[in-house]
């Protein structure tokens, strides 16, 4: 019985001892952790448990906030990339595309992501410069034509972007097409310009040369070269006078002194210059005008405005050779605009000139106008002035039956 006794409190002991050695290994190990732990939420290693939890947790939380912003940051990134007005493609190393932004995707029907340059786009200058950049590392560019969605003149740049473990590229596609226009518009203003200007300045150097070297004795010829140099020297003015007219108007530059201004004053101003002028080209002019309409415009550009339509008309209707010769002038409210409308018997316009008629320095018919005195201006200054006030301008004709003018100006007010 005592052995027994002895036995089992030998294992008893051992047990015990076993527990206790078992115990402080765990103990080990969490002092272990705890130190740890302890480091990386850089506390005290004497710090508690809690203390070092709580630490802990204040930091993945500010790691999850630090993400979050770097993925905000990164959405916000792509978000601006998608918005540039200018096609914008990065391209990996195998020349897929990776991302290609808003105006990118625009110039496909395709989906573009993964696929090949040339898979994506209907443009093989584009992946010969990207080959091109891929086999030197220097960056390419070129000027392209593009056909979808529509015709564009670009300019492509491919620039190699070196990172640690890849290199990536960049492919800029910026549009030209409008800067070509303008390109082509200057070219054109200027050759027109030229065109004009060489006429008279002919004529006044060859008239004045041939006066330089006569006798001066035939009185009458002399007269009427002078008459000739005068002419031409007073189309040269309003030539310039028109084209400075219309670089103010364009360029924003034009000053306009808004105000309340009645429409019957301006007409009868109009009508005070242009009436000598129909009765000597036996033009009938008829005005139905009602008073009271008020618009809030410059008084000296409404009656520039006036003034260039009526005086048109008159002359076009006086160079018709048969059938009657009247113009009409109306103005009248109707939907809470004054409607100003020039009605003539003249000569008409082409309807394939139609869409023109408003561009600087077009003409129907070259050699009548310049004639009368035009310089092709008048119209497209006309037209400004029109916007200027806020307003419309439109036109219907009919060649050889006459054209009719029309002009909506928004109402200011209206006294009956």
């Amino acid at each position: 019985m005592v052995h027994l006794l002895l036995l089992f409190v030998s294992s008893a002991a051992v047990l015990f001892f076993v527990l206790l050695c078992l115990e402080k290994r765990k103990n080990s190990r969490m002092e272990a952790t705890k130190r740890r732990f302890a480091d990386l939420a850089e506390t005290p290693q004497s710090a508690s448990f809690v203390l070092i939890y709580r630490q802990i947790q204040q930091m993945l939380q500010k790691e999850r906030e630090d993400v979050a912003l770097l993925n905000a940051q990164q959405n916000n990134l792509m978000t601006i990339f998608d918005n540039l007005g200018e096609a914008f493609f990065i391209i990996s190393g195998d020349g897929k595309i990776e991302f290609a932004n808003k105006s990118a995707r625009s110039l496909s029907n395709k989906e573009l992501k993964g696929r090949k340059v040339t898979e994506g786009i209907e443009n093989y200058y584009i992946g010969d410069l990207l080959d091109e950049t891929m086999k030197t590392n220097e960056a390419q560019e070129s000027e392209i034509t593009m056909y979808y969605p529509k015709r564009s003149i670009r300019d492509c740049k491919v620039i190699p972007i070196f990172l640690k473990e890849q290199t990536k590229y960049l492919i800029l596609l910026r549009d030209l097409t409008k800067e070509k226009e303008l390109e082509a518009m200057r070219r054109d203003f200027v050759a027109n310009v030229s065109h004009e200007l060489r006429t008279p300045l002919t004529s006044i150097h060859g008239y004045a040369e041939t006066l330089a070297e006569d006798d001066l004795e035939d009185k009458t010829t002399v007269k009427r070269f002078l008459q000739i140099i005068e002419n031409e020297s007073a189309r040269m003015s309003r030539l310039i006078n028109d084209l400075l007219d219309l670089e103010k108007l364009e360029s924003g530059d034009a000053s306009f002194k808004m105000e309340e201004v009645e429409l019957k004053d301006i007409a009868d101003y109009v009508m005070g210059i242009v009436e000598p002028l129909a009765i000597e080209r036996e033009v009938t002019l008829s005005t139905d005008i009602e008073d009271g309409l008020f618009v809030e415009g410059d008084s000296d550009r409404l009656v520039q405005l006036l003034l260039n339509l009526v005086d048109n008309a008159v002359k076009y209707t006086a160079a018709k050779e048969h059938g009657p010769r009247e113009v009409w002038i109306r103005i009248y409210a109707h939907n809470n605009f004054a409607i100003i409308e020039i009605e003539d018997s003249g000569v008409g316009i082409p309807e394939e000139s139609l869409k023109h008629i408003f561009e600087r320095f077009y003409r129907v018919d070259k050699a009548r106008s310049r004639k009368m005195g035009g310089t092709g201006l008048g119209l497209a200054i006309t037209r400004f002035i029109v916007e200027k006030h806020k307003g419309n301008i439109s036109l219907e004709s009919e060649y050889g039956t006459g054209t009719i003018f029309k002009v909506k100006l928004p109402l200011k007010k209206v006294f009956k």
